[in-house]
């Protein structure tokens, strides 16, 4: 920890990683017979129902198109994705407008709550929706409006979840 700067990031992320692992340690197990030793963690509290989120924009699936639909957006685009969506993407003055709002609270180690996402194929990002944590990186200037955010642990996760969120898809927590 010595080789890190004082108040540098990386030293609060190390420091970070240390109480959290102190945090969840009980203790460590010698083994009698000259093996190596087990450490024994605390479990993570359970994850809460989640409440119900709908996002705000509407999903096309291009298999719930007619056979003529998709015929013309194919002869139109030979890439056609396999989904459209209406979310909106940020304006310039949008985006100025979100990170001048977030410049009070958004620092590396603030406490968040994820509060909305994507649709995705997979529904990895909507299962985030409700999840908290802290604000481990900040992002260059071509990528201001996103943010990493590590995730809390829940549940049986044992591994720390680092995640790339929307800066629209975040807010503070108190």
């Amino acid at each position: 920890m010595t080789r890190l700067p004082a108040g540098s990031d990386a030293r609060w992320r190390a420091e970070f990683r240390q109480a959290q692992y102190e945090r969840a340690l009980i203790g460590i197990q010698g083994d009698l017979l000259g093996g190596p030793a087990v450490e024994v963690f605390r479990a993570s509290p359970k994850q809460p129902a989640p409440q119900a989120w709908t996002p705000d924009y509407a999903v096309e699936w291009f298999h719930d198109l007619g056979p003529e639909e998709q015929a013309l957006r194919l002869a139109a685009d030979p890439q056609t994705p396999f989904a459209r969506t209406t979310r909106a993407k940020l304006t310039a003055e949008d985006l100025a407008a979100l990170l001048a709002a977030a410049a009070n609270w958004l620092r590396v180690g603030q406490a968040v709550r994820i509060t909305g996402a994507p649709l995705t194929f997979d529904g990895s990002d909507e299962r985030r929706v409700g999840r908290t944590g802290v604000i481990w990186r900040l992002c260059s200037t071509v990528f201001a409006d996103h943010v990493y955010v590590n995730l809390d642990l829940i549940g049986a996760e044992r591994s720390e979840k680092v995640v790339f969120v929307e800066l629209r898809d975040v807010a503070p927590i108190d």
